[in-house]
C-alpha cells in the first residue's frame, strides 16, 4: 500500500511539472504582431513573471509597445470562446470596440474584442 502511494506521488508530481514546462512554453507572446480590424498594427508587450509565464496574460489586457492598452471583452483561440462578457451589457455600454488577432509562439491563434486606448 505504501508503494502504491509512494508511485501515485511520484505520477502526479511528474504529470505537475509536465504541465508547468507546456503551459509556460505556450504563453510566450511577448513581440507578437497584432492585427486589428480598424486597420492598426501592433507588437505586444509582456515580461516574464517569477511564475513561469508572462504578464499580463493575454486575456487580461494587450498592451502594445507602440503605446496603447486593449481591454479584453471577449477571446477566442483557435477558434474556441474562452470568455465573453454579456452582449447586453456590452450593447448598453456603447463603447467601440475593435477586434485584433495574433499568433503566439507555440501556435495557438488569438481573437480579441475590446475596447482600445491609444496613448
Amino acid at each position: 500500500m505504501l508503494k502504491l502511494r509512494a508511485v501515485i506521488v511520484l505520477l502526479v508530481s511528474a504529470m505537475a511539472t509536465i504541465a508547468l514546462f507546456v503551459d509556460s512554453a505556450s504563453a510566450t507572446h511577448a513581440g507578437a504582431l497584432v492585427t486589428c480590424d480598424n486597420g492598426d498594427t501592433y507588437t505586444l508587450r509582456a515580461v516574464d513573471n517569477g511564475a513561469g509565464f508572462q504578464s499580463p496574460k493575454q486575456g487580461d489586457v494587450l498592451i502594445f509597445k507602440e503605446g496603447g492598452v486593449l481591454t479584453v471583452l471577449r477571446l477566442s483561440v483557435n477558434g474556441d470562446l474562452r470568455f465573453s462578457f454579456a452582449e447586453t451589457g456590452r450593447a448598453k455600454n456603447a463603447v467601440t470596440e475593435v477586434t485584433c488577432s495574433f499568433t503566439i509562439g507555440a501556435g495557438a491563434f488569438f481573437e480579441v474584442t475590446g475596447v482600445l486606448n491609444a496613448r
